[in-house]
């Protein structure tokens, strides 16, 4: 038995290696039962800074799924559900990643309305590309995440990953999976009744979730890696991902009408960017990177970056499964309409936005950047990124 697990095992490297990803150590202390696995995806004959990590989140107790409640402590109506093994990328979507795949997709018959911003600076309202050569432009920085994306350019775009990596696209026009979705241009975003709801449109494509193509995470899975501990333990809905310690917030008023009082946090921002941090420097990343103000004024060659700025990824310390920036920085696409959870609806002109961001303020009544906040944007609106999934 021994010996076939260990083929087994060689059998599987090998196919992931041959598929573009190389598999690290295994992380698994004892006692944990959430297994995390690093595995990294990488582009032949190309600039390795569109390499990507992914963690495969799997179980060691033998379990199929695990359970996690959407909203706890922080919605007045939580919902429980279900989360079976998957992968999801450790850090938000770089834009050396976005634009390698992008000129891939452009010569390869594929439409992505909108092209990406190489990281973002101002208030809400008043935001710039860092780039100064703007949208779309070739990469001046490594690890900044690509925003100004809506969630059609994110959906189809991994679909345009999938293929360019060999694998399967989740994401098609047709019932049998055939034909791969492959235009990100849609109704314009005013147009709220002629949002497609026609099976196969750009905002109602066939989902083959069988295929072992890359996706956008669903909630269940996004809010599982935000808020889920090694031991299967999960911290409140009201915490920044990662920190144990306590809630972004004191309690509102009618909760304390209600006697609800709970911890309160003074180690937030040390997992968090956004509004009253977002100005603040992290002179080196989790990779060594020098993401002070004046580096990147110096890379980018533009000199007015300044309030509110989108920061390279992992500057801030990582939460319990080892996933970076699932508070702030930037907020990031999941697939899920968004519907009130255990909602009848079938249909909605907004998609799931998860994690909060630079530009805007949270408060105790809008806990927009706490792991278990619900959230959403229409899906013709630009001003997100992502964070790439995939099934286990």
């Amino acid at each position: 038995m021994e010996k076939f697990k260990l083929i087994s095992t060689l059998f599987i490297s090998i196919l992931l290696i041959f598929s573009g990803c190389s598999v690290e150590t295994n992380t698994t202390q004892s006692g944990q039962i959430i297994k995390t696995e690093k595995q990294t995806v990488t582009f032949r004959n190309t600039n390795t800074n569109a390499n990507f990590t992914m963690i495969d989140i799997s179980f060691t107790d033998g379990r199929t799924s695990d359970s996690i409640i959407l909203g706890e402590d922080l919605l007045e109506v939580p919902y429980t559900t279900n989360v079976k093994p998957f992968r999801l990328a450790m850090y938000e979507t770089s834009y050396n990643t976005w634009y390698e795949v992008l000129k891939w997709a452009e010569k390869n018959g594929y439409t992505i309305a909108n092209k990406g911003a190489e990281g973002m600076y101002g208030g809400p309202g008043d935001e710039k590309c860092m780039n100064p050569n703007g949208e779309g432009a070739e990469p001046k920085l490594v690890e900044m995440p690509v925003t100004s994306l809506t969630w059609r350019d994110a959906m189809v775009w991994c679909n345009a990953l999938s293929e360019m990596q060999n694998l399967k696209p989740v994401y098609c026009t047709d019932k049998d999976f055939k034909t791969p979705l492959r235009d990100s241009t849609g109704v314009a975003v005013n147009d709220l009744k002629k949002y497609a709801i026609k099976p196969g449109e750009v905002d109602n494509p066939y989902v083959n979730t069988n295929a072992n193509g890359f996706r956008l995470p669903y909630v269940r899975e996004w809010e599982y890696a935000a808020r889920k501990r090694p031991d299967t333990s999960a911290i409140s809905g009201r915490n920044v991902s990662g920190d144990d310690s306590g809630a972004m917030f004191s309690p509102t008023a009618i909760e304390e009408m209600n006697e609800i009082s709970f911890p309160i946090s003074k180690i937030y921002e040390n997992y968090i960017w956004w509004r009253k941090n977002s100005e603040g420097e992290a002179k080196l990343t989790a990779s060594g990177l020098d993401d002070t103000t004046a580096k990147l004024k110096t890379l980018t060659g533009n000199n007015s970056i300044g309030t509110y700025r989108t920061h390279l990824s992992g500057g801030k310390l990582p939460n319990h499964l080892g996933f970076y920036d699932m508070s702030g920085n930037i907020p990031e696409w999941c697939f899920d309409y968004n519907v009130t959870y255990g909602s009848k609806l079938k249909f909605h002109t907004m998609r799931a936005f998860r994690g909060g961001d630079t530009a805007n303020q949270s408060d105790a009544l809008n806990q927009f950047h706490s792991s278990g906040n619900k959230g959403g944007q229409i899906v013709g609106i630009k001003g997100g990124g992502f964070r790439i999934a995939q099934n286990h």
